[in-house]
């Protein structure tokens, strides 16, 4: 079997779910016993959801934060201490455990965990039902996993796997019982349905985002633009609403923490911005910021596409060789760790240690370069404040410190962020810093604020930069999609950072050569020649090359660096970097999607010619089994047995033929079928909470196949299926009638079932000479399962499922379509020219 079977066959075992429950008189009868128009408990549900958002997220991140501290700060003292041997055995096996522990929690408990979820998320909000993506242990497993990964220091990120706890949580809250946990409550039933469960998932998607950057509106956004394949108005308040809950929680738990610990006080909102830049500076943007932000675009987005080929080239090498293994999984990520782990110790001692001038400020060491003594270029700017970049770690350089009194120096190291002697009280410190570890040997937020900080412009040479943007460009390639939870926005905003710094600081520099003592100013109309500011937005292109995203990522970046002046560039960076990269590939999580075999429909379908010139019967499945409203149970089970398809079109006979009223699904049938067995008569009902049920919980779909499969193709398991029904149900499913009719196998399968009651009425029906462009938009924006095909006179032609309308299968169509028209033409011509000899 070749790869291109393997791949349909893939596509084809993934269920589809409506976004609109079936409205079959069961579900009209359930609806009218819940409160219409009430508000307020949805409002509720979506403020709970960005609480504990908030909450969890913040736990996270308390976790990453207290390992990574004790990983760098322990190898920092041994580094001063004892020898680099010492530090890299310690550094290396640290890393390795953590890795080991937070890959077999995914392979061992949780594989749906692995990566950053976001993909399987879309799928989700699009359609598609992925078993056990929302699972409680995923999100336990999704949770731990996460936080050993990002600690370890290989260059991953929390915020995708946050996106996917933050969905997790919305659908478990939301829904109030746990198909895993057996757990049940009776709380919030009404948002049990298919449409509510997926604007709630909606919800968790945007408070991840929200806690993830501290950016309320732009989870907002994220959710709009990118994974929210159906929005309303109304859905965007209550999001909002959300993602104000969350980042409140947030912010509130961080003071408290502080608090606690004595370095706050509670309810102050100090570090609420993820990247800020210094406060204290007078920025401003110029219209000459444009060019060099088109040419960060331009790179940003060539740089994209090769990094999006990688990854998926990388995923789809690791699928062919890794698939067939469990445990073997884990070997991947820990070699991994152990090179990685020995680039970051080994890498820096090629690059010399560079002076600069630190201060003490609060018991927190700011350091400046680049812009006096030997850098070359002068500064108007004199003395240092508190708002410059954060500490820069010694790794093996020095500090000397000249007491003024008597002259004399002596060497020590500081406290920041290590295990270290506390600072010498009064003197000069002269601080020699290495380049490269101060990027590569911290954790990837604290980089990232090195990048952005302002007023540094000589901090990183040119070298540096492009060797730390190689290797983590490569280490972020390769460890996307290894059996460990993590994600790549961390990354991306790395690399695109140090693209944008390398152009930024090209900028300072092709100024200085001017003569132009501007370029360095901090005052004043030209202090956006900054390589900071530049990073910023380098790191938003780069962002928008690999995701595609353009509303949501400028709002994000803005909000994670507070600098709305530098908003003009960033958005034309951002749009530039997408249009190049839109030019050559997909989106990275499109891309993914593919790579699983999930069949994703794009908000527009994608083709050579316009599909408004193609029929919909190109694409049609036919001929269809049809059923009708009243049938004998051995007819129905004849008329399953037969195929595989989850969607029959009912039929009613009219003088004109049989003619289409609505639409059943396998599941509720197979529901029907199986009460009829337990009962022991036709005369059943089901209700439509167990219809729902099975319909919405895809693994509880997956436990009910052997049981409804045995009641179609096996009349000699009845029995033993109607008997363990009974166990399993309490018996209160029939009463005592399935055991009298243990006999009666016969007259059951003869008598007449009415399907009336479950069938949708409301079922989306077009034309065989409907466009196809407008049936994938129809199917798209309704969020539909199945839609059905007739002609003229109602008459069922064929029938329109989610894999009809994949990429291939458009192509196909079009393809026949060309054809056909093609021969038409030809034959007209001929019978033409035949007339005319005539």
């Amino acid at each position: 079997m070749n790869s291109v079977t393997t791949e349909k066959n893939k596509l084809n075992n993934v269920e589809s779910a409506d976004y609109l429950a079936p409205n079959s008189g069961m579900y009209r009868k359930w609806l009218h016993r819940q409160p219409h128009r009430r508000k307020w408990d949805r409002w509720l549900m979506m403020g709970i959801i960005g609480l504990c958002m908030g909450l969890v997220a913040h736990i996270l991140y308390v976790i990453i934060n207290s390992i990574a501290s004790l990983k760098y700060g322990t190898t920092r003292w041994i580094i001063g201490h004892s020898n680099m041997g010492v530090a890299w055995l310690f550094n290396c096996t640290f890393s390795v455990l953590l890795i080991a522990a937070a890959s077999a929690l995914c392979v061992g408990a949780a594989p749906e965990a692995v990566g950053s979820g976001i993909p399987e998320v879309m799928a989700y909000l699009n359609g598609c039902m992925l078993p056990k993506v929302f699972n409680i242990f995923t999100l336990a497993v999704k949770f731990l996993s996460c936080g050993l990964a990002v600690a370890s220091g290989l260059p991953v990120g929390p915020e995708g796997p946050l996106i996917h706890i933050g969905a997790a949580l919305g659908s478990a809250i939301s829904q109030g019982h746990s198909t895993t946990m057996k757990f049940s409550t009776s709380m919030f039933k009404r948002f049990r349905n298919p449409k509510d469960k997926r604007d709630f998932v909606t919800a968790g998607v945007s408070v991840g985002v929200a806690t993830a950057f501290n950016a309320p509106i732009g989870g907002l956004l994220f959710a709009f633009e990118e994974v929210a394949s159906f929005w309303q108005q109304s859905l965007g308040w209550q999001v909002f609403f959300a993602c104000m809950c969350a980042t409140l929680a947030l912010n509130i738990s961080k003071s408290a923490l502080k608090a606690f610990t004595g370095s706050g006080q509670f309810g102050w909102f100090d570090q609420e911005v993820a990247f800020e830049v210094q406060a204290g500076m007078s920025f401003s943007s110029h219209v000459l910021a444009v060019v060099p932000a088109m040419i960060i675009g331009v790179l940003a987005g060539l740089l994209a596409i090769a990094f999006t080929l990688l990854n998926l080239k990388v995923s789809r090498m690791r699928d062919i060789l890794t698939s067939h293994l469990k445990w073997g999984r884990m070997w991947e990520p820990c070699i991994l760790a152990v090179l990685y782990t020995t680039v970051c110790m080994l890498l820096p001692l090629f690059f010399p240690c560079t002076p600069t001038e630190c201060q003490e400020i609060e018991g927190v060491l700011f350091c400046e370069t680049g812009l006096q003594g030997g850098s070359g270029i002068s500064s108007n700017r004199t003395g240092l404040t508190n708002n410059a970049a954060p500490s820069l770690p010694l790794y093996t350089c020095r500090v000397v410190d000249t007491v003024v009194s008597t002259g004399n120096s002596t060497t020590w190291y500081p406290r920041g962020d290590s295990i270290m002697p506390d600072l010498p009280g009064n003197g000069t410190h002269t601080v020699y810093y290495n380049q490269m570890a101060t990027l590569l040997f911290s954790t990837g937020e604290d980089g990232i604020k090195q990048l952005f900080a302002r007023g540094t412009h000589k901090r990183f040479s040119y070298t540096t930069l492009f060797v730390m943007g190689i290797c983590y460009f490569l280490g972020a390639a390769l460890c996307s999609g290894s059996a460990i939870s993590s994600g790549l926005f961390v990354p991306m905003l790395m690399i695109g950072a140090i693209l944008g710094r390398i152009v930024g600081l090209a900028t300072v520099d092709i100024a200085q050569g001017l003569g132009q003592t501007w370029s360095v100013e901090t005052f004043g109309p030209w202090t956006w020649i900054d390589p900071g500011a530049f990073a910023l937005v380098g790191a938003g292109a780069f962002m928008s090359g690999v995701t595609r995203l353009t509303l949501a990522l400028a709002v994000i970046m803005i909000e994670i660096s507070s600098d709305v002046h530098m908003l003009l560039p960033v958005l034309v960076a951002i749009m530039t970097a997408k249009w190049v990269a839109d030019s050559l590939s997909h989106s990275l999580y499109h891309g993914l999607l593919e790579v699983k075999c999930v069949p994703f429909l794009l908000s527009e379908p994608i083709s050579k010619y316009s599909l408004d010139l193609v029929p919909v019967s190109y694409v049609m499945r036919s001929p269809v089994v049809t059923l009708k409203e009243h049938m004998k149970v051995r007819e129905v089970t004849n008329a399953l047995r037969g195929v595989s398809h989850n969607g029959f079109p009912v039929v009613r006979d009219s003088p004109s033929g049989q003619v289409f009223v609505g639409l059943l699904t396998r599941s509720h049938i197979m529901s029907v079928l199986q009460r009829i067995v337990v009962a022991g008569s036709t005369d059943v009902e089901v209700a439509w909470v167990e219809l729902n049920r099975k319909m919405m919980d895809p693994v509880m779909a997956q436990r009910s196949v052997h049981e409804q499969q045995m009641v179609v193709l096996s009349r000699e398991l009845q029995s033993s299926l109607m008997g363990s029904s009974i166990l399993m149900e309490g018996g209160g499913l029939g009463g005592g009638r399935g055991r009298e009719s243990l006999g009666g196998e016969d007259e059951i399968e003869d008598r007449v079932v009415d399907l009336t009651p479950y069938m949708n009425t409301s079922a989306f029906v077009v034309s065989d000479s409907f466009s196809l462009e407008r049936a994938y938009l129809l199917f798209r924006t309704m969020g539909l399962r199945h839609l059905t095909v007739v002609d003229e006179h109602n008459h069922v032609k064929g029938i329109v499922t989610r894999k009809d309308l994949l990429g291939y299968r458009l192509d196909e169509a079009l393809t026949r379509a060309m054809g056909a028209h093609a021969a038409a033409g030809t034959n007209g011509r001929e019978n033409r020219r035949q007339r005319g000899a005539v």
